[in-house]
């Protein structure tokens, strides 16, 4: 069953250059190793909470897979002095979609 990881992360205005490096050098890795689907790195637009300046959010086989390449590689931008991040991984529980996507009439 795919897992999400969320991983937000608190990043200094002067280590940000530093941060985004790191983190590509981090996708290009795992984006080539088995159980790896997909990641999204967001940004804050500064509207609401302001704690945390990114958020990545990466779809993985299972958790078993995002086991496997941790356990080999120590993702950078976890590393630099000043950043702060707070991993978890999901399963997802309910879903839904924009009532505009669904065709609600009832058959006849």
């Amino acid at each position: 069953m795919p897992v999400t990881l969320i991983n937000p992360f608190a990043v200094p205005a002067d280590k940000e250059e530093e941060f985004l490096r790191a983190w590509n050098e981090t996708t290009r890795v795992f984006s080539s190793t088995p159980g790896f689907i997909e990641t999204h790195l967001h940004k804050n637009t500064g509207v609401g909470d302001g704690t945390f300046q990114y958020i990545n959010i990466v779809l993985w086989e299972s958790v078993d897979a995002w086991n496997a390449t941790h356990g080999g590689y120590k993702p950078g931008e976890e590393s630099i002095p000043g950043v702060e991040h707070h991993r978890g991984i999901f399963q997802e529980v309910i879903a839904s979609k924009s009532m505009r996507e669904v065709d609600w009439r009832m058959p006849l």
